[in-house]
């Protein structure tokens, strides 16, 4: 009873926020904006409303990432606050999953990208030559996720991580994390195995599974982070279309 009553307030805010999620509709609408103002302005009056008014017309590429990253991260940390104190740290964990490419990327040895420069959270991991600085990382507890020099199994050590984080539960509520462990990597290998157009289909699967397991375990932790993963689906879906916009309107104007 005990957790269920501590699952109670953080499952009001998910079902609240959940309802707000963009519809199929919204996005159906959105798809004939061929600018990213005309995109825009649509979006703030349908259930992306609070994730686009930071952006604008004249948004640039990397005002767009490092935006959306941002929103993905106030997310986690949102949620974490909803929930018991001894869930906090497997949720704010799961704060650093967008980031993962880009630690890849940077771990190889290639350049930041320059927005990462004037990313207020990243900047202080950032160490001399443009490279990520090992103590920042140790301090931020990333040093175990992030073996520098060495990208591979990234994502593995990731879900290694968040499992390190989830505190005592039932057996059963431990089945219903695992589940989401298991299923979200599994469909993000065969996003990337198919083509745009069916992998878009694939992830309107993926968020349909999300969403009746969420309402299948409210008041469980999988409730919690079956949320998330819905929200970084709908960030993802956001990204590709204000970027492929952004990038269109500067072709254009090139």
């Amino acid at each position: 009873m005990t957790c269920c009553c501590g699952f109670a307030y953080a499952q009001a805010r998910i079902l609240a926020r959940v309802s707000r999620l963009p519809s199929p509709a919204d996005w159906q609408r959105l798809a004939s904006a061929r600018t990213l103002a005309a995109y825009l302005e649509e979006a703030r009056v349908s259930g992306l409303s609070e994730w686009v008014r930071g952006f604008s017309g004249l948004s640039q590429p990397h005002d767009l990432e490092r935006g959306l990253r941002a929103l993905a991260r106030e997310s986690a940390l949102t949620t974490a606050e909803w929930a018991p104190r001894p869930w906090r740290p497997a949720i704010e964990w799961v704060g650093w999953l967008p980031w993962l490419p880009l630690f890849e990327h940077v771990s190889r040895g290639d350049g930041l990208p320059d927005w990462v420069r004037r990313d207020d959270q990243l900047g202080g991991l950032i160490g001399e030559g443009d490279a990520l600085d090992p103590a920042a990382l140790e301090s931020a507890g990333l040093a175990a996720l992030i073996r520098l020099p060495e990208p591979s199994g990234l994502g593995a050590r990731w879900l290694t991580g968040w499992r390190e984080r989830w505190p005592a539960c039932g057996r059963q509520k431990r089945r219903n994390l695992e589940w989401l462990a298991v299923l979200v990597p599994r469909h993000l290998d065969a996003f990337r195995q198919v083509s745009p157009a069916s992998a878009w289909a694939l992830r309107e699967a993926l968020r349909e599974r999300l969403r009746l397991h969420l309402h299948q375990h409210l008041l469980q932790p999988a409730a919690l982070f079956g949320y998330l993963a819905l929200v970084f689906l709908d960030l993802e879906r956001l990204r590709a279309a204000l970027l492929t916009r952004a990038v269109f309107s500067a072709d254009r104007e090139g």
